[in-house]
């Protein structure tokens, strides 16, 4: 995370837009109802301060003594959860156990029917803040509890402070992070990826910042930050074309592990940060050939939305005219090596439909802004409808646009270029401690005593 001084001339204030989805948790367990009478072998767990549910559970025929502690704490928060590692030396050890953090991770992955319960916002780029952990409350696991979507806006700041360009690593959950110190403001657009092992603990990370100049160059000058080196190094990458950086809204976006810089007229430069540095070059990837380039070089890419979601690489367009043959339009990547897209649908106005009174009404004439795609499921795309000032949600399959939330401020700027969907993490884990780099220690040269 980068703390920094903020000139886009998109007219970005200090706001703190938040996107929050609904979560509808319905248990896996079998459920009290009020009626319900235990057998002989089973026992009732009624709801207590933190339980999400009323389970029954058969004491008798339990795999093991501690699995019916294990079923309560899977059901508390994890901030509770790791204050509880205080109680016993038994509690601390049940608690660190790797089959007790999958058994909760498997219990939230099922927890619900549908996977787009799981937490997730969307938010804005920019955060205003000065310390660290201000910061990370935004980010923490027990603000994910709304409801319902919110979108607010943060009050404007009386004081701004200075920028001094200091890069963090954090977990939101364990409040563990790493400062990786200050840079130059020479390289902008960074992108983080980073590598976890079988039990899903991030083992490395590597850091990526681009130097954006307004000629064409056909090479891609970065600097690099590594946990396992604990440095900033500068490389150069050979493209196969020169390129032009995006000047707004350039990304990165990441999938699979491969970081994306969206450059003008070829789409995309690709960079994977873990083997392009051994060819020492980068590959270009073109948008849809039959895409709306007019629209996209008059607005600037303003009406598309290209990001990664549940492993497919998508492509999603808003005509800006509502007099446009059709409206929305999308392609995902059917060949990533290739760089072969498919189209997936084209949609009319007079395609869509709405429950909403309001919104029913202004179908026909709506400006759409893509701003995200729902991180656990491919139905869903958010929009912001500039008239009605609020964001909607589109579903692919039933061409039906739903009010997601309503702002409590103005949201003039609020577009792609300036969300980034976060997904909690489901568990707290170590960041990497990067090694602290040795510094050259100059010796004087040994001087040689002159005589008389």
């Amino acid at each position: 995370m980068e703390e920094e001084e903020h000139t886009n001339s998109t007219n970005q204030t200090d706001a703190d837009h938040i996107l929050t989805p609904i979560h509808n948790t319905d248990s896996t367990h079998q459920h009290n109802n009020g009626n319900q009478i235990p057998t002989q072998n089973q026992v009732i767990v009624p709801p207590i301060l933190g339980l999400d549910d009323t389970f029954t559970y058969d004491i008798h025929n339990a795999p093991d003594s501690d699995s019916l502690l294990c079923e309560i704490l899977s059901r508390l928060p994890l901030k509770s959860v790791f204050r509880f590692k205080c109680v016993s030396k038994h509690w601390l050890n049940l608690i660190s156990q790797r089959s007790f953090s999958r058994f909760c991770i498997s219990r939230m992955l099922t927890a619900s029917t549908a996977s787009s319960s799981l937490p997730f916002r969307i938010l804005y780029r920019y955060i205003y803040e000065s310390d660290i952990q201000h910061v990370l409350d935004r980010f923490g696991p027990e603000s994910y509890n709304s409801s319902g979507l919110l979108l607010f806006r943060e009050q404007e700041k009386a004081v701004r402070f200075k920028v001094l360009a200091v890069y963090y690593v954090c977990d939101p959950v364990s409040r563990h992070w790493v400062s990786l110190g200050r840079r130059a403001r020479t390289f902008f657009l960074e992108g983080f990826v980073s590598r976890v092992n079988e039990n899903n603990d991030v083992t490395s990370y590597k850091i990526v910042r681009v130097e954006m100049r307004k000629s064409s160059l056909n090479y891609l000058n970065l600097d690099m930050y590594s946990s396992e080196t604990g440095k900033w190094v500068e490389h150069s990458l050979l493209c196969p074309n020169p390129i032009t950086h995006v000047k707004r809204g350039g990304g990165p976006i990441s999938f699979n592990g491969i970081l994306h810089w969206f450059v003008y007229n070829h789409g995309m430069v690709a960079f994977d940060p873990y083997e392009d540095l051994k060819s020492k070059s980068c590959r270009l990837i073109s948008f849809p050939a039959d895409r709306d380039v007019q629209s996209e070089v008059m607005h600037d890419g303003l009406y598309r939305l290209c990001d990664g979601c549940l492993g497919k690489l998508r492509f999603f367009e808003v005509a800006p005219d509502p007099y446009s043959c059709y409206c929305f339009s999308m392609w995902d990547m059917k060949d990533y090596e290739k760089g072969e897209w498919c189209s997936e649908f084209k949609v009319t106005r007079s395609d869509l439909s709405s429950s909403d009174p309001e919104l029913k009404s202004w179908l026909g004439k709506a400006t759409f802004l893509p701003l995200s795609f729902h991180p656990f499921d491919l139905d869903i795309v958010y929009l912001r409808c500039v008239e009605l000032a609020c964001v909607v949600s589109y579903s692919i399959q039933n061409r039906r646009l739903d009010v997601a939330c309503q702002p409590t401020g103005v949201v003039d700027d609020l577009s792609w270029r300036v969300v980034v969907p976060f997904v909690i993490t489901r568990w707290p884990t170590s960041v990497p401690i990067p090694p602290v780099p040795k510094k050259k220690v100059v010796t004087p040269k040994d001087e040689t005593p002159t005589g008389r």
